[in-house]
C-alpha cells in the first residue's frame, strides 16, 4: 500500500512539473522578495530612515566590478580579509562564504546583495544543476 501511494504521489508531482511554466519559479521568487522587502522598508521608514542617493538609478553591481572599483587592498581592508582572498573573488576563482557575503553586503553600505556576489539565480553554471 505504501509503495502504491509513493508511486501515485511521484506521478502527480511529475505531471504538475510538466504543466508549470519554466519561469513560474522566477515570478514566485521575485514576488516574495518584493513583499518581504516592502515590509522591511516600512519598518525602516517608520524609524525615520531614508535610503541614501534615492535620486540615482539603481543598477546591480557585481562583486568583481566593485572590487575592481575599490582596488584589491582597499576591498581587503573594507571586507576584513586578505588581499589574496579578495583577488580570488575578483577573478572568480572562489566565492565568499554565506557569512562573509553578509559582511560584504553590510560593508558595502547595501550597494551589493546576494545576486551581486553569487550572480543571478537563473544563471546556473551547469544546466544539470537546475532544480527539479
Amino acid at each position: 500500500m505504501l509503495q502504491s501511494q509513493e508511486n501515485t504521489i511521484r506521478h502527480i508531482v511529475q505531471m504538475n512539473k510538466a504543466k508549470i511554466n519554466p519561469n513560474q519559479w522566477k515570478i514566485n521568487y521575485f514576488h516574495r522578495q518584493q513583499q518581504l522587502g516592502e515590509k522591511e522598508l516600512m519598518d525602516l521608514y517608520s524609524q525615520g530612515l531614508e535610503p541614501e542617493f534615492k535620486e540615482r538609478e539603481v543598477k546591480r553591481v557585481t562583486l568583481s566590478s566593485y572590487i575592481e572599483f575599490l582596488g584589491i587592498d582597499t576591498a581587503a581592508e573594507l571586507f576584513d580579509c586578505s588581499p589574496h582572498t579578495v583577488k580570488a573573488w575578483r577573478y572568480g576563482n572562489r566565492q565568499p562564504s554565506t557569512e562573509q557575503a553578509k559582511k560584504i553586503i553590510v560593508a558595502s553600505g547595501g550597494k551589493l546583495d546576494f545576486f551581486s556576489i553569487y550572480g543571478p539565480i537563473d544563471e546556473l553554471k551547469d544546466k544539470s544543476e537546475t532544480v527539479e
